[in-house]
């Protein structure tokens, strides 16, 4: 289990967010079965298409897309939003019985729309999603039904400025390591420093590694019904961790975090002032990009027998319960992910394909930043478990909690106790 780096420097930064780049067995463009009401479908009838995205974005799948009509695929009219705006705007269609045929959905928001029955089962149309990778196949299932083809994925990495360790003389932590191992691997970079450089930055907020931190036992975070499984005595010990590295000079104090909060140019890795810190892949390329230090990207604390870590659904592709063309629709889906030209046109703009086929056929065409993402997913791929279900309705709202009550503990605003009390009295709300 290696990690990644990348060596050349200043390429132009490409945002990695969401990407519909999957390798499904390929559906006939046009054929369909009959609708889900039992009325035959017309397989030429118009659809719409729609999604969140930046002008990259937009333009990769608008292309795309046009090939598919250009291939004799039915006429599919886009429209793309700006992530502000775009749930407001959906839920309106949604009380209207108006979504588009094909619309991108997030992980946190799927149980939402399929519990409205907005959202049209897949198994009713002609998809496979076999070739998927196998921790995200089954990721936009809800019980028996399935509402979602993953169309991008992501996942958090431990990231590594190789250029200060070699420096300092101290080795990033490979192979099968600890949350302990992190605390002694952040104190002997502030050592190695004379007091110079952090560790790592401060995850105490950060709810993706709690989450991490609880699945490395053996256990899941939340129970199948959605009802939280993990204990106050989880989040104590969670929040302990990161107060005792703060006292102890190995991640930068509450003032410095807060300060970088949303600013990756002026994040602590990112002006060499922290040897580590946890990101998203997307993220990655971004630090990579405004940093003239190699960084590689690697698992972060890692049990072989119960791996912690899971392939994340960036995004995903659903069909309108109400689309009046379903299996046009699923073909759309199918050659956004299957056909080796959308693949090479949508590249890695919108994010890290879900499949092994898809990155063998990017890996070498993508940029020096890009290249680590797309290799570390292969290692995920092989080194992760996938969550027992989706995130519940809510979720959205408990991170932000997290986040608020972790700086609140950075700042000595709240005790331990308190912020722990705080966060499950939410959560069992």
């Amino acid at each position: 289990m290696k990690s990644t780096r990348r060596t050349h420097r200043h390429a132009p930064l490409i945002a990695l967010t969401t990407c519909a780049a999957l390798t499904l067995a390929a559906c006939g463009i046009g054929g369909g079965p009959e609708d889900p009401g039992g009325g035959a479908a017309d397989p030429s009838a118009p659809i719409r298409a729609a999604w969140w995205g930046e002008d990259n974005q937009n333009q990769a799948l608008d292309t795309a897309i046009t090939a598919f009509t250009e291939a004799g695929g039915p006429t599919v009219t886009v429209e793309p939003q700006p992530w502000d705006g775009y749930w407001d705007k959906l839920a309106t269609q949604v009380a209207g019985r108006d979504i588009p045929d094909v619309v991108m959905q997030a992980a946190s928001q799927l149980p939402t729309y399929a519990g409205r029955d907005a959202l049209l089962d897949l198994s009713e149309v002609d998809l496979d999603l076999s070739g998927l990778d196998d921790g995200i196949r089954d990721f936009g299932a809800i019980g028996d039904q399935t509402f979602g083809v993953v169309a991008a994925t992501n996942a958090t990495g431990f990231v590594t400025n190789a250029d200060l360790l070699g420096e300092l003389g101290v080795a990033a932590p490979e192979g099968e390591w600890t949350w302990a191992d992190l605390v002694t691997f952040a104190n002997q970079v502030h050592t190695a420093s004379g007091g110079e450089a952090w560790g790592v930055q401060d995850g105490s907020g950060d709810m993706i590694l709690l989450i991490l931190y609880v699945r490395d036992s053996g256990r899941e975070f939340y129970n199948d019904d959605g009802t939280i499984n993990a204990t106050p005595d989880d989040l104590r010990n969670w929040f302990q961790l990161w107060a005792d590295l703060r006292e102890s000079g190995a991640v930068p104090p509450a003032e410095a975090t807060a300060e970088a909060s949303g600013n990756l140019p002026g994040s602590p890795l990112a002006t060499g002032r922290a040897a580590a810190s946890f990101a998203w892949t997307q993220d990655y390329v971004a630090l990579q990009s405004v940093t003239d230090a190699a960084l590689d990207i690697a698992l972060p604390p890692y049990n072989a027998e119960n791996p912690s870590l899971w392939i994340n659904a960036a995004s995903l592709w659903s069909i309108s319960a109400w689309s009046e063309n379903p299996q046009g629709s699923a073909d759309l889906i199918d050659h956004l992910v299957n056909d080796p030209d959308a693949i090479e046109t949508l590249g890695v703009s919108l994010g890290i394909p879900p499949t092994a086929a898809a990155r063998e056929q990017l890996v070498d065409v993508v940029s020096d930043e890009e290249r680590p993402a797309v290799e570390y997913m292969d290692l995920v791929a092989e080194n992760s478990r996938p969550l027992n279900r989706l995130w519940p309705d809510g979720f959205a709202d408990s991170r932000t909690l997290f986040d608020q009550l972790g700086e609140s503990v950075a700042f000595g605003d709240m005790t331990i106790d308190e912020a722990v009390d705080a966060f499950f009295a939410d959560a069992e709300g």
